[in-house]
């Protein structure tokens, strides 16, 4: 284990955390040069964007990183998950980055680029809509997640935070075998916070507030609202552009990573610079 107690990183089996605030984030990172952090949806974790860290980190640092689960205090909202962002962001010493948002992650990418403008210097949005609110829970649970969801208890929480193994899947085959089998270790508060926050979030009032470069990127084969929602972006946040992949479904930055990451590579070595 090597400890840097100035930092407050901790690395276990090679697998790198920040401490805030009492607040554990695990996370993966590759890479130097302009910094984009990529936030999953509600049922990813850091290891979803693998092929983003091995095909981009040539020119980009890349990090990865997991959401918070939910706690009995304090409540968890979409508000307290921008402020882990920004303290994470703190811990790397990452003044500002691009942050590119999955699905659940797409809503908190997009609020973070108007709460915390300052820290963002563009965004990518993926598998994106302004309201997730049409959804009904077994379409989230359906859709957004590869998978049958299966609920961790304490302890095999507990064991897989001590030595960095990934959550226990039946599902071994498959083109979204890997995201299976590394989903987020979900318990049944955190699920239900999140799809709370899924169903009453609503980017609409806060798009025309969005200043940055923007990149939306839509699978042609994702769910029809999320096509239709892809469009309502491009055309309410400024400046903003649509890229739709064919042959791709939700999980465009997976399953047609060689595409997604040239869209990334072109769009934001194009748009954005750092001041």
């Amino acid at each position: 284990m090597r400890t840097d107690s100035n930092l407050g990183f901790q690395r276990w089996h090679s697998l790198p955390t920040v401490y805030s605030q009492g607040l554990r984030f695990n996370y993966e990172e590759a890479g130097d040069g302009l910094p984009i952090v990529f936030v999953p949806s509600f049922s990813g974790s850091d290891h979803w964007f693998r092929y983003q860290l091995s095909s981009l980190s040539d020119r980009y640092r890349i990090i990865s990183v997991n959401l918070r689960r939910a706690g009995r205090r304090p409540r968890y909202t979409l508000e307290l998950l921008l402020q882990d962002l920004a303290a994470f962001m703190g811990c790397l010493r990452v003044r500002e980055a691009v942050i590119a948002g999955h699905g659940f992650g797409a809503l908190v990418a997009a609020q973070f680029a108007v709460q915390y403008r300052q820290k963002c210097l563009g965004l990518v949005l993926s598998g994106a809509a302004p309201s997730f609110s049409a959804f009904s829970e077994e379409d989230i649970l359906t859709h957004f997640a590869p998978g049958e969801i299966k609920f961790e208890g304490f302890f095999a929480r507990l064991w897989r935070s001590l030595t960095g193994g990934k959550p226990q899947t039946d599902e071994d085959t498959g083109p979204l075998a890997y995201l299976a089998q590394h989903r987020a270790g979900l318990d049944h508060a955190t699920l239900q916070a999140r799809l709370k926050i899924m169903h009453r979030a609503d980017l609409a009032p806060i798009l025309a507030d969005i200043g940055v470069p923007s990149l939306i990127i839509a699978g042609a084969r994702d769910h029809e609202a999320i096509l239709a929602g892809s469009q309502i972006l491009e055309c309410e946040i400024p400046g903003s552009m649509l890229e739709v992949i064919e042959d791709a479904d939700h999980f465009c930055f997976y399953t047609r990573h060689d595409i997604y990451n040239q869209i990334i590579h072109d769009c934001i070595g194009r748009t954005v610079t750092r001041p």
